[in-house]
């Protein structure tokens, strides 16, 4: 080929390149943090979103003091018949378009909530930019008044929870972490059931305080009046909220469900001029098998519970270097876990919801019965029972010997 033709073939593929045509500036777009849905009184969907301002962030001033301080993020929200409308009508109200891939949680108001969540899993499943493995969380109001508030000393308060749902679900396993990704999953699986944790402000509930709640004065006080904390968890059956569970309840479903990695528990040791004394255990791994059997009337559920820990406090009296004390302690921790899983093993009975799963077991393990089982698996699960066996083991007790209060 002469140098002409070569000449000729490089201007051709150039002026054939596109480039970067639907490219999109960063100063084009506004960044989520975490996004909350509501239902309104007229059967309208509110969306709202948390959009994070660069510029405060960057300057450091996002919740300091003086008068060039601003907040890290802004919150609007948008009435509309469906989701991408809503994201599509937000664009009468800011001048840049809102960009949800950094989404880090979304908040589901109660009524939102009750009504089912088949639309917002129909948005981020079908949306190109929305990612399935968003956080939920579930709000005992509404979700836009939760998205206002600022959780010091963080800035953004959509990361901060999205911090908190990790950090809790490492260290206590009192409420598991989960992601549209799970709830898809569980929507499509026999038992059609999931519980998702529950955010509230937590505090003096006051009209001056929840106020002040969203003011940057707020960063001032070393403690706030109000603080947004993981207080229960919502169960959801078909998508729809069903009940809550509290704290202990849902340590107990964590059992169950297999998803207790690390936690702490407080037992009773002994008792002092008829007051009950209590130790701590600090679980360092929790093993749980489930085993289903099947009687002539219905079927019970074999839980095995093998549990390993270190003892990190106790007021026990009796001296700890004795095997006789370990033993005792270790019944005690046993039984503690025994009466966590029944309580909330009793609510899940009570409110007709198998959080656990349980169905897909009983499915794997009769697959034949469960073509007749299936379609009154509700009243079946009511039925159902658990035969509990905790094997606890306490692996380091610590230097101490005895209370450090036992001799006097």
């Amino acid at each position: 080929m002469s140098q002409l033709g070569r000449f000729i073939m490089v201007l051709v593929v150039l002026f054939s390149l596109t480039g970067c045509w639907n490219r999109v500036e960063l100063n084009e777009l506004w960044v989520t943090a975490a996004t909350g849905v509501d239902m309104m009184d007229d059967g309208q969907w509110m969306v709202s979103y948390q959009i994070i301002v660069p510029s405060a962030l960057a300057s450091g001033t996002g919740g300091g003091s003086g008068a060039s301080s601003q907040p890290a993020s802004h919150v609007f929200s948008v009435k509309s018949k469906t989701y991408n409308q809503a994201l599509s009508y937000s664009n009468l109200e800011t001048s840049r378009r809102i960009y949800v891939a950094h989404n880090r949680v979304v908040y589901i108001g109660k009524r939102a909530a009750e009504k089912g969540m088949d639309r917002l899993i129909d948005f981020y499943l079908r949306n190109t930019e929305a990612r399935e493995m968003v956080s939920m969380v579930v709000t005992d109001g509404l979700a836009s008044d939760l998205l206002k508030k600022l959780s010091p000393p963080e800035k953004l308060q959509g990361a901060a929870m999205a911090a908190l749902i990790d950090k809790e679900n490492d260290t206590l396993s009192l409420f598991p972490k989960v992601r549209v990704y799970d709830f898809v999953l569980s929507m499509k699986s026999d038992s059609k059931s999931i519980g998702v944790p529950v955010a509230e402000l937590t505090g003096e509930r006051e009209y001056k305080n929840e106020k002040e709640a969203e003011n940057l004065d707020v960063f001032k006080k070393t403690s706030p009046p109000l603080k947004l904390a993981l207080t229960k968890l919502g169960v959801f059956q078909n998508g729809k909220l069903k009940g809550f569970l509290d704290k202990e309840e849902s340590l107990g479903v964590s059992y169950l469900s297999q998803k207790v990695k690390n936690s702490e528990i407080s037992f009773p040791c002994s008792e002092q001029l008829g007051r009950k004394m209590y130790s701590s255990l600090r679980v360092n791994s929790a093993v749980v098998k489930l085993t289903p059997r099947k009687t002539s009337f219905h079927y019970t559920m074999q839980v095995g519970v093998k549990i390993n820990g270190t003892l990190n406090e106790t007021t026990c009296t009796k001296d700890i270097s004795k095997t006789e004390t370990i033993h005792d302690m270790e019944e005690q921790i046993s039984k503690e876990v025994t009466r966590t899983i029944n309580e909330g093993w009793a609510k899940l009975q009570e409110l007709g919801v198998d959080a656990t799963g349980f169905a897909d077991l009983i499915h794997r393990q009769f697959p034949r019965e469960w073509k007749t089982v299936k379609k009154d698996w509700d009243q079946e699960f009511k039925k159902m029972e658990l035969d509990i066996q905790v094997d606890a083991r306490i692996q380091r007790p610590g230097l101490l010997q005895k209370h450090i209060g036992s001799e006097i």
